[in-house]
């Protein structure tokens, strides 16, 4: 089983597919995704930063990689991850100070938006199902469509042009599965929660970038840079893509 996990205002939608498309729905935390597949899936692919500098401003090099891959269009879509302590923190003035203090940065309000899921990931590799390191991975969205669309980024902005950017990515979708658009539209009349096309789509790039419909995973950045130490918790830097088959 493959799964493509990505955050929405109440939880995750998760979708999954084996070598077909299987079904996909909410789940309230990353314990609840983890509890219904971990047991059962090969990769898990989730949107959300999982390795973390503790107190350096130093750019993650999977996030260097994958900007510098959806330039000039959809870099901005990558932004930094803010460091393991102010995800962690209870408000967004507490993990800016945190973060201005541990590292002579500040913390944007939009990585902030997604603190809380960064945490309930980071909760789950280092604390509560250690054994998930491995097979739960991030990936990027924007980076599996680059991927999937001959390495080239997507052209129409999510907020910029929203109809044209969904057409833009089920196009994409349908050339690696032909029946996607029946299997979003199936998800997204049963979600009984908050949700936008935007988080369903991204949750089938993912699944569908696990899956056995594209080639094999590879990785950002292709080689660590050697001065880098990396995560000190041990928890892989990487952002994970593949390209059709």
């Amino acid at each position: 089983m493959y799964v493509g996990v990505d955050g929405c205002p109440d939880g995750w939608i998760a979708v999954r597919y084996d070598e077909t498309f299987v079904d996909g729905g909410f789940y309230p935390d990353i314990d609840a995704v983890w509890n219904a597949f971990g047991a059962s899936a090969e990769t898990i692919l989730v949107d959300v930063p999982i390795g973390l500098r503790v107190d350096s401003a130093r750019k993650r090099p999977c996030d260097d990689a994958a900007r510098a891959r959806l330039a000039p269009t959809r870099h901005a879509s990558v932004f930094p991850a803010p460091i393991r302590p102010a995800v962690h923190a209870d408000s967004y003035e507490t993990a800016k100070a945190i973060q201005e203090r541990r590292t002579n940065g500040s913390l944007g309000v939009q990585a902030w938006h997604i603190a809380d899921n960064i945490a309930e990931v980071d909760t789950l590799l280092r604390e509560t199902a250690p054994e998930a390191v491995g097979t739960l991975r991030e990936a990027h969205p924007e980076v599996c469509f680059w991927a999937l669309n001959d390495e080239s980024p997507t052209t129409h902005s999510k907020t910029g042009a929203p109809a044209r950017a969904f057409w833009e990515r089920i196009d994409i979708l349908e050339a690696v599965d032909a029946a996607v658009l029946t299997h979003v539209r199936t998800v997204g009349s049963r979600l009984s929660v908050e949700a936008t096309n935007d988080d369903i789509l991204d949750a089938f790039v993912l699944a569908l970038t696990a899956s056995p419909r594209t080639g094999p995973l590879r990785q950002l950045p292709k080689e660590w840079p050697s001065d880098d130490p990396g995560d000190p918790t041990g928890l892989p830097m990487e952002m994970v893509y593949a390209t059709p088959r």
